[in-house]
This record gives structure tokens, sequence and C-alpha cells, in this order.
């Protein structure tokens, strides 16, 4: 536990003397690739095709879509927000999707089989995010007027957040345990929000969880899987007996009722920020909610 709470300090004051140099240098971050040596590899007419043909944009927007969507279902999951102990207000909730969405980005970023296209499909995955974030800012109750402020405010804090997981993950990829205490320190920041009372025993699960799916999505999901935008996660983590700070077992916490929905139902939002319920394996939709 003690490691944990220097962990939390020292992250504060690292985040700080960065914070200045953050909006400068989020987009180039988000859209950096490692593989630069493979993107000339595809002769420039078929780049253009990728870019410009109606086949190109069909398919790139549809493993946008499918990216996106993964990353969706997967944060939806109710464990989160209950034995997860994340908030389910629309901070936490945003950072649990766009930490999935940055496992996604970080696969694009070191595809070997088509690095241009991939490319192509990270600006299409943030475009699509951009978008998802004006309509649950739109659910929030905001008015009209004021939708694109708050936006540049959320984007402002969705790539300070995915930054600080490139840093880890480029900068101390080879220091394991440096690796692991400052991904403590993200958890707490970005998932917890800070939280002063949150138990190091859930950061380190959290941690721990961040740290393999990384690896399961950037080296074990096979080429082709993830060229079909189909994506194995894996297991979420496990959350039963998590102790607080004093070694005391928590009561565990049941699934919100809002957030649980029948088997293989999903809920998203019309532009509106309108909620309806679909099924993509019928694709069939309703804005009533499923019982």
């Amino acid at each position: 536990m003690a490691t944990l709470a220097v962990t939390r300090s020292l992250f504060i004051g690292t985040t700080s003397r960065r914070a200045a140099n953050v909006g400068r240098t989020v987009q180039k971050a988000c859209f950096s690739t490692n593989n630069s040596e493979n993107y000339d590899k595809k002769g420039v007419g078929a780049k253009l095709w990728d870019k410009y043909s109606f086949s190109g944009q069909s398919r790139r927007i549809d493993m946008g879509e499918r990216l996106f969507r993964a990353a969706q279902e997967r944060a939806s999951n109710p464990t989160w927000y209950s034995s997860g102990m994340l908030g389910r207000e629309f901070r936490p909730r945003h950072a649990v999707l766009t930490m999935h969405l940055w496992f996604l980005h970080r696969r694009l970023v070191v595809d070997k089989v088509d690095p241009s296209f991939c490319l192509m499909i990270q600006e299409e995955l943030f475009d699509i995010l951009w978008h998802d974030t004006k309509v649950r800012i739109r659910a929030e109750g905001c008015a009209e007027l004021t939708i694109n402020k708050h936006l540049k405010d959320v984007q402002q804090y969705t790539f300070q957040h995915l930054t600080h997981y490139d840093h880890c993950f480029t900068e101390l990829m080879d220091k394991p345990k440096e690796r692991f205490q400052t991904l403590g320190g993200l958890v707490w920041r970005h998932l917890l929000l800070q939280d002063e009372e949150a138990p190091d025993d859930l950061i380190k699960r959290l941690a721990h969880y961040i740290d393999y799916q990384h690896n399961n999505i950037c080296s074990d999901l096979p080429d082709e899987y993830f060229h079909q935008g189909r994506i194995a996660w894996g297991d979420m983590p496990d959350f039963s007996g998590i102790k607080d700070n004093t070694g005391k077992l928590l009561d565990d916490i049941p699934d919100h009722p809002d957030d649980v929905l029948p088997s293989g139902w999903l809920k998203a939002m019309a532009d509106n920020g309108d909620s309806y319920y679909w099924k993509p394996e019928s694709m069939h939709s309703q804005w009533e909610r499923p019982v």
C-alpha cells in the first residue's frame, strides 16, 4: 500500500510539470505510428484507392465502427460500475471507453499487415469517438450552444489520458516494475478521479488489467480476427474480495439495475441524446427498454 501511495504523489508531480505541453502534442501523439518504416511500402495508387474510392471508404468506416462498438460494448459492462467501484457519471464512463479505444489504437499503431490503412482507421476511430461524445454530452442535458465547448474540455482530458498510457508502454516498456507503479497512478487519476479513499487493492487490479489487455490486444489477438473487427477482450478483472486500505474486506456491490440488459442487447443513443436499444445479432432496435 505504501508503494502505491508514493506512486500517487509522484504521478501528480510529474503530471503537473507536463500539463502545459499536453495541448500542443496530443493530436500528434494519438496519430503517431511506430511503424512509419512500413508505411511507404504500399504504392501511392493503392493508398489513394484506400482513401478516396467508395470501397476503400466503406471498408474504413466499417472497420472503425466495428472497433468502436467492441470498445463500447466492453466499457458498458455493468461490473465496472458496481464491484469495480468506478463512478456511473459521465467522466468515469468516458475514461473506461477511451481506455479500451486506446488498446485498439495501439494495435493499429503496431500493425504490420496494412500500416497505411490502419493509420486511416485511427482517424476514423477518433471521428466516431468525438461524434459519440457529443451525443453523450447532449444526453447530459447541456445547452446546445455549449456542446462544442464541453467537447473541447473532454478532448483535452481524453488526449492527456491517452498520452499517459503511450508514455507507459513506450518509455517504460522494458521497466515492468516502474511501468506498473505508473499505471497505478494513471488508474487513480483517470479512472478513479483521484479519489483519496480508493483502495490500493482495486488500483492494483485495474493496473494489472491494463497491462494484460495491452499484451492481449497488441500481441496475442490474431491479425485475421483484428482486421475483421473481432475483438476478444478476455476476462473482466476479478473484483471479488477487495479490501480497503486498512485491510477490511469490502462488501460486494450489486450491478445497478439501469446498467443491466437482457443478453445480447446494447444501449445506444440517437443524435439528439435519446436512448434506444438494439440487438446486433438481429439488427433489431427499439426505443423501449427490453425486458
